[in-house]
């Protein structure tokens, strides 16, 4: 009875044991479960006081450069370029290449009638070579018969020449002096008034000394008369005439 009741008595221990190893972890588990309520309403009232900013502006600028990048988006999508296809763009460079060809071909064909005029007037050149010499013969005979014809007219009627030219050049005056061997037309037109009439060319002579000797009485006179407006007697000084 003994034995069996010592055998029977550690079963109590163990289930002691159990309980106190539960209420042991229940213990823990109830701490744990604090730790979390106080961080939890530390979080809670850590948020009570986390203001948050109104972000509506910034949305509103990120809706408008969305629309704008979309409104740029669709343009590029309608450009040439993108909507070009593989088929669109061969036939363009088979166009472009059409067009370069065909401006090859205008030039070269511009160039070719350059070298055929060229070959032309070569030829003509060479085909007028002689006729050309014979030209410059005749025109070398014409010219000597002309001079020869104007010698004659020079020496038939030596004043022809002088008279052929305008007026302002002066040509007969220019002859006159030449052949009278005057350095100035002045002394050639002197000479041909004292040769011409002595008498009137002495009287000219006169009349130029009377005026230089009373020049400052004339120029008075003058004056005078500019400021009357009517004739007006001046009184000049006349010197004996010498032989």
């Amino acid at each position: 009875m003994d034995q069996l009741g010592n055998a029977g008595d550690p079963e109590p221990d163990l289930a002691a044991e159990a309980f106190a190893r539960l209420e042991m972890r229940i213990s823990e588990m109830d701490g744990r479960i604090a730790l979390m309520t106080r961080a939890l309403e530390h979080i809670a009232i850590e948020k009570q006081g986390i203001v948050i900013p109104d972000y509506t502006p910034t949305l509103t600028k990120m809706n408008s450069y969305l629309v704008e990048l979309a409104a740029q988006a669709q343009k590029m999508a309608k450009a040439p370029a993108l909507q070009m296809t593989p088929e669109n763009m061969v036939d363009r460079i088979d166009q472009v290449a059409r067009q370069a060809r065909e401006a090859d071909r205008v030039n070269i064909e511009q160039a070719r009638m350059l070298l055929n005029d060229a070959r032309a007037n070569q030829m003509r050149a060479i085909g007028h070579l002689r006729t050309r010499r014979e030209q410059i013969w005749h025109m070398a005979y014409s010219a000597m018969g002309a001079i020869v014809a104007v010698m004659l007219l020079w020496l038939l009627y030596p004043g022809w020449a002088a008279s052929i030219g305008p007026q302002s050049w002066l040509w007969p005056e220019r002859v006159a002096r030449r052949t009278m061997g005057e350095p100035t037309l002045w002394d050639a037109g002197i000479r041909l008034m004292r040769t011409a009439d002595p008498k009137v060319w002495k009287a000219i002579v006169r009349d130029v000394d009377l005026a230089r000797a009373n020049r400052a009485a004339i120029d008075d006179c003058l004056q005078k008369t500019a400021k009357a407006e009517k004739p007006t007697r001046c009184v000049i000084f006349v010197e004996p005439e010498t032989s």
